[in-house]
């Protein structure tokens, strides 16, 4: 018999008998793992290890929801922060007069009649504060703390000279530019109080009568504060740096 014709048959029997060892591997690591058949010691590290594993999971868990609480804190600390913030911009751009207010208010018009004194128009815009008024603006130019009223005079030519009594005129000037009449004073706030705060007895009303002067208040359910023309320009210093000297 050829010797080749062996190796079929003997690689059968070894095929069936691999398939009968890893059967055989198969149900004993299916016996050992039964938990019926496992030592009570066994059961019980098992027990242990599975509760220490169990109370690991739960201190991670507790510690995964506080750290979710306090990031869920913090964002909500962070959008009141930011609310806080643009409420104070907003606070800003009105006393700064960078942006158009609208709402109800009163209105002050002062007629070509009389005396009137820029310190008449300082009165009427202190009252006008005084009286909770929220924005001012006199002949559309926007009130802010650095507005200036005074007057200048105005000296005429000679063509010009003889058609007038006087040699100058006085102006009343807002931020270095004449006032033109009628001049109209623009208050947002409560009317009501506004108008109170004008009339009161012995106060600027009375005192523009003496003048000869009647300004004409009227309460308006819609107004708008036009924002500053020409907005402040701040410039700030630099820090001196002097100079390297070369050796």
């Amino acid at each position: 018999m050829n010797k080749a014709h062996w190796h079929i048959p003997i690689t059968i029997v070894f095929l069936f008998l691999g398939i009968l060892l890893s059967l055989q591997f198969q149900a004993q690591t299916r016996f050992a793992s039964d938990l019926a058949l496992q030592k009570t010691e066994t059961l019980i590290a098992m027990v242990r290890g599975l509760s220490d594993k169990r109370q690991k999971l739960a201190l991670e868990i507790l510690d995964l929801g506080n750290q979710l609480r306090s990031q869920m804190e913090s964002t909500q600390d962070e959008k009141k922060l930011l609310e806080s913030i643009s409420q104070q911009m907003e606070k800003l751009n009105i006393v700064n007069g960078t942006t158009d207010l609208k709402g109800s208010g009163l209105t002050i018009t002062l007629e070509e009649y009389g005396t009137v004194f820029y310190t008449d128009l300082l009165k009427i815009v202190n009252e006008l504060w005084n009286a909770g008024a929220e924005a001012i603006a006199i002949n559309e130019h926007r009130i802010t703390s650095h507005t200036t009223l005074s007057y200048t005079e105005y000296n005429f030519d000679e063509e010009v000279q003889p058609f007038f009594e006087e040699d100058y005129m006085m102006f009343i000037t807002m931020n270095h530019e004449k006032l033109d009449y009628p001049i109209t004073i623009k208050a947002l706030g409560d009317s009501n109080n506004l108008e109170k705060g004008l009339t009161l007895p012995g106060g600027i009303m009375d005192d523009l009568a003496l003048s000869n002067v009647y300004p004409e208040l009227e309460k308006k359910k819609k107004l708008t504060i036009p924002a500053l023309h020409s907005p402040s320009t701040y410039f700030f210093l630099n820090e001196y740096t002097p100079e390297k000297s070369n050796p």
